[in-house]
């Protein structure tokens, strides 16, 4: 009781809800298979999803101390994909980023209902090579120039 009353004031819960975890399907439909399975071994570990900027931010934690199978991608803030798809007519993308070969978040247009995604238009794995995306996209969060 504890935990959920803590959950609540937190702002989180316990699970994805329809809109993430269909990203996450595109995304895993796209992996090679040895990642498919890591992934799919983290999200079942997902102890809590907090969303501190709805439809901009929701981020996965992991239980302390759970040693959970990483990918192969260990930079503080990797992104692993960028998923692309027509909400309300209009195109719209959402990064799934890792945090040293953890999934961790999504970022940029996240959205919050089934309904707001029409169709998948693509995924791109890796659309930055293998360089963080932190500075980006801190700049538009806070709406500054990147460096």
């Amino acid at each position: 009781m504890l935990a959920k009353i803590s959950e609540f004031l937190l702002g989180a819960t316990r699970g994805f809800n329809e809109a993430e975890t269909r990203l996450l399907s595109f995304l895993m439909d796209s992996l090679p298979a040895q990642e498919r399975e890591i992934l799919a071994h983290q999200l079942i570990s997902v102890r809590k999803i907090q969303r501190p900027n709805p439809g901009q931010l929701v981020v996965a934690y992991y239980k302390s101390g759970d040693e959970v199978p990483r990918l192969p991608y260990l930079g503080y803030e990797h992104c692993l994909a960028n998923i692309t798809y027509m909400s309300g007519g209009r195109v719209k993308t959402t990064s799934l980023v890792l945090h040293n070969g953890r999934f961790m978040t999504f970022e940029r247009n996240v959205p919050q209902r089934l309904s707001d995604i029409e169709t998948l238009r693509s995924v791109v794995l890796h659309p930055k090579g293998f360089e963080s995306v932190a500075p980006e996209i801190d700049a538009q969060e806070r709406r500054v120039p990147s460096a």
